[in-house]
């Protein structure tokens, strides 16, 4: 049977395309069918983190956890063609192409997440019948920004109880049980950082998924015994700490950027925890947008977006990496090495913060909205 892509046909059609004999797969509400010369992919039209579905305009994903065998044939030993991906719709599949795995995560025994990358990009209009948008939930606020210049805890605390979720079972407002103290602090950790232990332990995800802050009980000296280190990157390749000393009594103190020499960061400990928090949200939230060679005459665009955050640039040894923000949003702005252009990395807690974005000349390597 040759489809052209927007095709029409049945699952039974869809699926006869992977041949007499395929091997049948059903993984987060998709089948797959592994056939000699063909496989097929069919799944629901939908909107969903944990389902396997359309994600955005170039990309089908596959969740599991399903058969370790399902991976070998996407990308092990037994890898079959790609696949052919029909979505179902009042009724009928429509055919959207191939798609051709880029990357996916899966154990010796099991199948756990696969990208696919659609041969043939869907528009906008395609888009919305087979990924039909969610209504929008209450996205976090931007409340915490107006706390930045007069009492960054307050704003830390703020954006931290709007973008990251508490574990467990909380009480009313203000009454987090598990906030009121954590045991294992040092009586010697500055306050911004002992504030921020506090939160940690009803929200683990503070800590970090992408860089981590240390636990108080991991604090360790570096190698002058100067300072002590709180921060680790993901790769190791280098660290955060502040001055220490017994007795010390500085309540926030520069934090120092260690890798090849030390280099103080241009923001004390309170700001920094704060842009740790802003850089985390950004890197790991479920919808980006991002772009590697944004013109920096962009930038006016995305302020007109967007609203800056009033501190220093972070990572400054590195690149100076200002934030933008929105309800639900925020963004990561770093220059390329020229600075004529600009490295930008967006994340949002639902599509529907991307969306003012949609009207912006900028040439999107990733675009969830």
């Amino acid at each position: 049977m040759y489809l052209t892509c927007l095709d029409l046909v049945d699952e039974a059609e869809a699926l006869a395309l992977a041949g007499p004999g395929a091997e049948v797969f059903t993984v987060g509400g998709a089948v797959v069918a592994f056939g000699a010369a063909e496989s097929v992919v069919v799944a629901d039209a939908g909107d969903s983190v944990t389902a396997s579905g359309v994600w955005n305009s170039g990309e089908f994903r596959l969740h599991g956890p399903g058969p370790a065998g399902l991976a070998s044939r996407i990308w092990g030993a037994d890898r079959r063609p790609s696949p052919h991906v029909f979505i179902r719709l009042a009724g009928t599949c429509v055919y959207l192409g191939t798609a051709r795995p880029v990357r996916g995560e899966h154990s010796d025994d099991a199948f756990m997440f696969c990208v696919l990358s659609l041969d043939s990009p869907l528009d906008q209009e395609v888009l919305d019948r087979v990924r039909p948008p969610a209504p929008p939930p209450a996205l976090p606020g931007l409340e915490w920004l107006d706390h930045v210049h007069t009492d960054r805890g307050r704003a830390l605390e703020l954006f931290a109880k709007g973008w990251f979720p508490a574990t467990g079972t909380e009480g009313a407002e203000g009454a987090e049980g598990g906030e009121e103290a954590v045991a294992d602090v040092p009586g010697s950790v500055p306050w911004a950082l002992a504030d921020f232990y506090r939160l940690a332990a009803r929200r683990p995800a503070l800590l970090g998924r992408q860089n981590t802050i240390l636990p108080a009980g991991g604090l360790r000296p570096d190698e002058s015994a100067e300072r002590l280190v709180f921060g680790v990157e993901n790769q190791g390749c280098w660290t955060w700490s502040y001055p220490w000393q017994p007795g010390a009594t500085d309540a926030d103190p520069t934090v120092w950027f260690e890798d090849d020499r030390p280099m103080p960061e241009q923001e004390p400990l309170s700001g920094f925890l704060l842009q740790f928090l802003l850089h985390e949200a950004a890197l790991t939230a479920p919808y980006l947008a991002t772009s590697q060679d944004v013109p920096r005459d962009s930038l006016p665009a995305l302020e007109d977006c967007l609203r800056r955050v009033p501190l220093r640039p972070f990572l400054s040894p590195l690149a100076p990496t200002d934030f933008l923000v929105a309800p639900g949003l925020v963004a990561d702005i770093t220059p390329d090495w020229d600075e004529t252009r600009l490295q930008v990395w967006i994340g949002a807690t639902h599509r529907s913060a991307l969306d003012p974005l949609r009207r912006l000349d900028i040439p999107w390597r990733t675009f969830d909205g």
